[in-house]
């Protein structure tokens, strides 16, 4: 979309009526399937998106503004470093690529991500066979900005997530995934998620700025709301609490 919308329920669920304490809520619509996180055209325009957003924000300044990021979005503005970023991309490559069974192949296909995009092989996993050295230096560049300028952050240590049409998909993706770490959302790594942080600055409850849940990748975007009663399971009561 040429321009923010004001709603993208299909990605983000309905946040728009969870941020009272906002003044105008924003989306943007990017093509981030067939471009990379460092291409340098698809940064320029999320500068732009966010820039657009607040009257108080001037050229390269964003003023009065909370950017909300899910995924590579969040590497798109260089505010987010999964260190060594997601073995979901390495695994979806070799599947995709022939390098393993039929079965494994239509499971890469369920998600919808044969043939590997140019977004996804950018997020090979940091120093691995999928990865290069420029795409390592970008990670560590955005690292250091993650750091410095996030204030709170959503990640998740268990994938068994919430009720959804998309829920047995990342159960099969977490369960086949050679992930380095059991803690993951079905596609990213807790650690990776963390960007640098230390894992004790999460807690496990709504209330906390750094949240460690049990949800999936997808949940993570708020589209399934919360559960009824697992504190772990509440990214949207989480965004409210923010607020």
């Amino acid at each position: 979309m040429p321009k923010n919308q004001d709603s993208f329920s299909e990605y983000w669920g309905n946040l728009t009526d969870h941020a009272p304490c906002c003044t105008t809520l924003k989306y943007a619509m990017l093509n981030t399937i067939n471009h990379s996180w460092v291409d340098d055209s698809l940064q320029q325009k999320v500068c732009d998106r966010a820039l657009a957003v607040s009257k108080t924000s001037k050229k390269s300044t964003v003023s009065d503004t909370i950017i909300i990021t899910h995924s590579m979005g969040a590497l798109l503005l260089g505010a987010q470093s999964l260190r060594k970023r997601s073995m979901g991309s390495d695994y979806l490559q070799s599947s995709c690529d022939g390098d393993t069974n039929m079965i494994v192949e239509r499971l890469a296909n369920v998600t919808g991500r044969c043939p590997v995009s140019a977004a996804i092989r950018s997020l090979a996993y940091e120093y691995e066979k999928f990865s290069s050295s420029k795409l390592n230096k970008a990670y560590k560049a955005a690292q250091t900005a993650y750091q410095t300028h996030v204030q709170a952050a959503m990640c998740s240590y268990k994938y068994t997530g919430l009720v959804s049409n998309y829920q047995w998909q990342v159960w099969l993706l977490g369960s086949v995934v050679p992930h380095k770490s059991h803690q993951n959302d079905g596609m990213v790594e807790l650690h990776s998620c963390a960007g640098g942080f230390p894992e004790s600055k999460f807690g496990n409850h709504y209330l906390d700025r750094f949240y460690a849940t049990k949800l999936n990748h997808f949940d993570l975007a708020f589209k399934s709301g919360d559960a009824l009663f697992d504190e772990a399971k509440m990214p949207v009561k989480w965004f409210e609490c923010l607020l």
